[in-house]
């Protein structure tokens, strides 16, 4: 990864995107409205364009709190953090230092997988509680956000995906999770 730009700083920890996160953002965004224009041939090309990237920026902004929660675990041990950078592969957050102990390391590793899986429960939960709309195939774009048809699909969608990413992150060995 080379050098990052930094757009943030959240609890005395820099926060920067790695050039190669805008190639993977764009990926998820052209993805995202495509599906969402596939489920829902009722929305138009610009609110399914409008909707993936609200659902890309949101997915990335649950990554942020998945590393945020790794890097505030290691401040809470005294360990100093220099940056959370987000990049193609997701994020990491960087340390100056090692923690001081096998029980402190997996306390700051398990915490960003927990947190995942946290936000995507309580986003499903939001999205069967109150977010039922009656029929969204045959309402148009702006009647489906009104009836939070639209966030519910957000919901869901990040939901899972956030549940999925968590549990992924559980399990030891995955290449990408070091």
């Amino acid at each position: 990864m080379g050098k990052g730009i930094r757009i943030a700083k959240l609890f005395g920890i820099n926060i920067e995107v790695d050039w190669s996160w805008l190639l993977i953002l764009l990926l998820v965004v052209w993805n995202l409205s495509t599906t969402f224009s596939q489920v829902h041939p009722n929305w138009s090309t610009f609110f399914a364009i409008t909707m993936g990237i609200l659902a890309a920026l949101l997915f990335f902004l649950s990554v942020l709190l998945h590393e945020l929660a790794h890097s505030l675990v290691a401040k809470s041990q005294g360990l100093p953090v220099n940056k959370i950078t987000l990049f193609l592969f997701g994020g990491v957050s960087n340390l100056r230092e090692e923690p001081k102990s096998p029980g402190n390391e997996f306390v700051m590793a398990i915490l960003g997988p927990v947190t995942s899986i946290v936000i995507g429960f309580v986003l499903l939960l939001l999205a069967g509680i109150g977010l039922q709309p009656q029929n969204l195939m045959q309402l148009d774009p702006m009647e489906a956000l009104q009836d939070l048809g639209a966030l519910r699909t957000l919901a869901v969608w990040l939901g899972s995906i956030n549940i999925i990413l968590g549990v992924f992150n559980l399990i030891p060995g995955f290449p990408l999770d070091g």
